[in-house]
């Protein structure tokens, strides 16, 4: 009795551990399913052609902005050195544009030491700075404007009026108020001319020479028309 009763309790002992061993076995199976389906969704590997192909794409692309990149570099230098340039050829225009008004006058002061015959010795050596310094201007890209004798331009000159001329012609630069400069064909200043309207029309005759017709004088009522008699008598 004693050895059926020490049998019974290590089985009741023993039955805990094996049901929690029934209990646990469906979770692992569980488990070993969830790892079995996860390992079946991962993709495939690349192949070798499909990393090829994008390797190709990817350096395609890169040598398109390196293309692009070159272009925009090149660009960049061209405008750089363009405009170093015309930095350099433009740069003493603000200066010239002060000077202009200076020269102005030194050239009013030698006109008017000319007419002086006391004065010629003075006139005579004033006039060799003059030209040592319209030298040095054209030698820096300056140019006198001067167009008398020329056509009208309108993008070099400025009209300060017309006036008629029986020797130029129409539209014709007759006289020079202002000298004009320009600057490596740039224009600093615009030449101030009067320019030719053309041969004046004889008084008493229209634009083309014909003599203008005369309007038939009123007549006061009781007095006669002399025409009207002589076309009645005829």
């Amino acid at each position: 009795m004693s050895e059926e009763k020490n049998r019974n309790a290590t089985e009741e002992e023993e039955s805990p551990s094996a049901k929690a061993v029934s209990e646990a076995q469906p979770g692992t199976e569980e488990a070993a399913g969830q790892a079995s389906s996860g390992e079946a969704d991962e993709p495939a590997e690349p192949s070798v052609e499909e990393e090829l192909q994008a390797a190709r794409e990817e350096s395609k692309t890169h040598y398109d902005q390196y293309i692009r990149s070159v272009a925009e570099l090149e660009n960049y230098r061209r405008r750089s050195l363009r405009e170093k340039e015309e930095t350099r050829k433009y740069a003493t225009s603000s200066l010239l544009q002060d000077l202009l008004p200076v020269l102005d006058n030194f050239e009013l002061g030698l006109q008017s030491a000319e007419n002086h015959p006391e004065a010629k010795g003075i006139a005579q050596g004033f006039e060799m700075v003059h030209q040592q310094i319209k030298s040095i201007l054209k030698e820096h890209g300056v140019e006198e404007i001067n167009p008398e004798g020329k056509t009208f331009d309108p993008h070099r000159h400025e009209s300060t009026g017309y006036e008629p001329n029986e020797e130029a012609g129409e539209g014709e630069v007759i006289r020079v108020a202002r000298k004009g400069y320009a600057l490596n064909d740039r224009l600093l200043r615009p030449a101030m001319v009067v320019v030719s309207a053309g041969p004046a029309g004889e008084p008493g005759t229209d634009a083309e020479g014909a003599e203008p017709e005369q309007e038939p004088k009123e007549t006061k009522a009781g007095e006669e028309n002399p025409s009207a008699n002589r076309s009645e008598e005829e």
